[in-house]
């Protein structure tokens, strides 16, 4: 992409509305080209699934008991 080009929104739809920037969920450092409505969509399911995810009683795949000590 040249300096010139305009970046356009990774799911572009009928829906994208407002400026298209890198967004990035969780900490990562790896942004992806989103339109405000699908910036703050995929932020919404980023902070849903963390919220189903902590209710769960069962430990997600990445859960090391052994990493601190701690229990599910």
């Amino acid at each position: 992409m040249t300096a010139d080009q305009e970046i356009q929104c990774l799911n572009e739809d009928e829906l994208c509305h407002g400026p298209v920037d890198y967004w990035t969920v969780g900490g990562s450092l790896k942004g992806w080209p989103r339109c405000d409505y699908h910036g703050m969509r995929r932020q919404d399911q980023y902070e849903n699934s963390l919220e189903q995810e902590s209710q769960s009683d069962v430990a997600p795949s990445w859960f090391d008991p052994t990493d601190a000590g701690e229990t599910w």
